[in-house]
């Protein structure tokens, strides 16, 4: 009977540590989320389906901050054109293991290996420090309303490529990220659909003596829809297109098929639970016909079937190709994302020669381009 008692007691104290634990952590969360600069408390990829809802709620509590006015506003800059976002910092350690890379192989769609059996994870990366956003967009300081909002198009200036494709040498002790909302140097942009704004993310890597230097700088475009009314009022001014010539092979290569379930393995890496990728009845209130793909799930899997693509017909491309896939020169990967990728789909990949070097590829289906993207 003394055991049996021992034993219960132990049990009831061990849940109840855990449980007043737990509660601990979300009060955490939930004053860093108040908070201009934060620090993440674990590392940024290491979050638990506790701390994914936690993030999740956060950003729903925001809703009733805006309905009951306690959440900032965007403010009209005096050039009738830009917006004021108020500057919010987050800072985190990264800590990669295998299971992280089984996920992302299981997301790609491949085993993460290019012909000489290297790890080659292009999007991996981009990927595990992508909590980042999520955090900065449930932030209270960030005015923005996070469900129902699109990334647009994302830009990848990756300076260390050996590092990038491989990043198991990225440990807690030796990499921190940081990310960046807002402030003089990232104003939103009144365009006719609402407002697009930028989140900055740098990956740092620090050797033995403490120097650190950049692994990747990820810049991520978003548009938060906003009402016709709302100031400052959308002028409508020249297009501009940024966007490079390419020359396209005019051959479909490869082919991205992506089912109903399949945004929750790539949640499962990036930890992306936006219910526009998750439910239907969600996606269709913020006006999609369907559920639709991560942008960035897509550009995984057409980046990592360039690992087996080959043009014996066209030397130029296989050796861009290889050039892109093995060379240790830092690089640019740019992606706009043309229009949303209703589940489930089954697109055409193609790819092409930029002028003035470089390898390009696009992913269309029904005369309609859904996603460009270029590597430099």
């Amino acid at each position: 009977m003394i055991v049996e008692t021992f034993v219960v007691l132990a049990l009831i104290t061990f849940f109840a540590f855990k449980g007043a634990s737990r509660l601990r952590h979300l009060w955490q969360l939930f004053r860093l989320m108040g908070e201009n600069k934060f620090n993440v408390p674990m590392p940024i990829s290491r979050l638990g389906a506790l701390d994914v809802a936690s993030v999740i709620a956060l950003m729903a509590l925001k809703y009733i901050y805006s309905f009951l006015g306690l959440l900032p506003k965007p403010q009209p800059d005096a050039d009738g054109v830009h917006i004021l976002l108020p500057e919010v910092t987050a800072i985190a350690k990264l800590r990669v293991t295998n299971r992280d890379e089984r996920r992302f192989d299981l997301a790609a769609g491949g085993p993460g290996k290019d012909k000489s059996r290297r790890d080659n994870r292009i999007m991996f990366l981009p990927a595990l420090v992508n909590p980042m956003l999520s955090l900065l967009l449930a932030n209270r300081n960030c005015p923005v309303l996070p469900f129902g909002c699109v990334n647009t198009q994302n830009s990848f200036e990756v300076h260390d490529p050996t590092i990038a494709r491989d990043a198991a040498a990225l440990r807690e002790d030796n990499c921190v990220v940081m990310a960046y909302f807002g402030g003089p140097e990232r104003k939103g942009r009144r365009v006719k659909r609402g407002m697009e704004f930028d989140i900055r993310i740098v990956v740092i890597k620090f050797d033995s003596r403490g120097h650190g230097d950049a692994v990747m700088e990820q810049v991520i475009t978003i548009l938060a829809y906003l009402p016709a009314s709302a100031k400052p009022k959308f002028r409508p001014a020249e297009a501009s297109n940024d966007e490079p010539r390419v020359a396209w092979t005019g051959t479909r290569r490869n082919k991205v098929s992506l089912g109903l379930l399949s945004p929750r393995d790539w949640a499962a890496v990036c930890k992306d639970y936006n219910p526009i990728h998750m439910l239907r009845p969600m996606a269709m209130l913020f006006g999609f016909p369907g559920t639709i793909a991560h942008g960035n799930h897509v550009l995984a899997v057409a980046t990592q079937q360039l690992l087996t693509a080959s043009d014996t017909d066209d030397e130029r491309f296989d050796d861009m190709r290889c050039k892109m896939i093995y060379s240790e020169a830092p690089f640019v990967l740019k992606v706009v994302f043309k229009r949303p990728m209703v589940l489930p789909l089954d697109l055409d990949v193609e790819y092409g020669l930029v002028d003035g070097g470089g390898l390009g590829l696009r992913v269309a289906g029904g005369g309609k381009e859904y996603l460009a993207a270029w590597m430099t």
